[in-house]
C-alpha cells in the first residue's frame, strides 16, 4: 500500500535561537504549516537542510511532533 503524500510523515527539525534542536515526526502538510507559521515569531525556518528539517526520511523512532493537530486543516 502507498501512502499519499498529505500523509506522509517526514522528519521535523526545529532549531531555535540559543541553539536547541529538537527533532519529530509529523505529516508533511503538518509540518509545512509549522515551518509557516514559526517565521514570524523570529525562529529560523528552512525546509530541507538547516532549522526546520522536512527531508521525507522520517524514522519510526523519532518521537511525534507534539500538539499535530493544532496544524492540521
Amino acid at each position: 500500500m502507498t501512502v499519499a503524500p498529505e500523509t506522509r510523515e517526514v522528519h521535523v527539525r526545529l532549531r531555535f535561537p540559543g541553539g536547541m534542536v529538537l527533532d519529530y515526526r509529523a505529516g508533511s502538510a503538518i509540518a509545512e504549516r509549522l515551518a509557516a507559521h514559526l517565521r514570524p515569531h523570529g525562529i529560523e525556518v528552512t525546509v530541507d537542510s538547516a532549522t526546520v528539517t522536512i527531508d521525507g526520511s522520517a524514522v519510526c523512532e523519532l518521537r511525534p511532533l507534539p500538539c499535530a493537530e493544532l496544524w492540521e486543516d
